[in-house]
């Protein structure tokens, strides 16, 4: 039953696919792309030079690396799940490889950093994962994955999230060797601002 319905969702929003370009380029562009605007984002903050921004950048960024590695070779792996080009008719927007699509790594890598953000900055965080539902909804508008894909990217990334967030002070000492290294490689690089 839940794989039927998981279908029947992805071509209730699929079959829009390929009926109107602008929609079509956009929903594109929101699929393969909006994850440069989000580090982007974490490049500003680790940037800015505040160290809150900085154990930020690090915390989201150590969130989506753990749920990246737990998605590649365990759950993937184990669940197994085609995409729905294969062995389907569906309205392909975007190249892909034929690989397991359960769970969504686009949608990992936004909903990480979303998440992480959310938890200590609300109203960019809102923002974030404004920008992730859209590119979760792009990927199965452009028939790369089910909506369970992303559903379960949501789940495995706002638990992980949460995990790093509540363990951030037993973590502290990672952010802030980091930060330390990265303080000490600007104040050795000539013509840098020095903060």
């Amino acid at each position: 039953m839940m794989k039927n319905m998981n279908e029947q969702l992805f071509q209730a929003i699929n079959r829009y696919a390929g009926q109107w370009d602008w929609i079509d380029d956009c929903m594109e562009w929101f699929a393969q792309d909006i994850v440069w605007v989000l580090l982007a984002i974490m490049a500003i903050l680790w940037f800015s030079g505040k160290p809150n921004h900085q154990r930020l950048t690090f915390y989201a960024c150590l969130s989506a690396a753990i749920t990246l590695f737990v998605a590649a070779y365990f759950i993937s792996p184990a669940v197994n799940h085609p995409r729905p080009f294969v062995g389907h008719e569906v309205n392909q927007l975007i190249p892909h490889a034929a690989d397991p699509s359960f769970p969504s790594d686009h949608s990992i890598l936004a909903f990480s950093l979303a998440f992480s953000v959310f938890f200590v900055l609300r109203n960019l965080g809102t923002v974030m994962l404004a920008l992730a539902v859209l590119t979760g909804l792009a990927r199965v508008y452009v028939g790369v994955h089910y909506p369970a894909d992303i559903a379960g990217a949501i789940v495995l990334s706002f638990l992980v999230s949460l995990a790093v967030f509540l363990l951030r002070e037993r973590l502290e000492p990672l952010p802030r060797l980091t930060i330390g290294l990265y303080g000490r490689i600007v104040k050795a690089i000539p013509g840098l601002p020095k903060k």
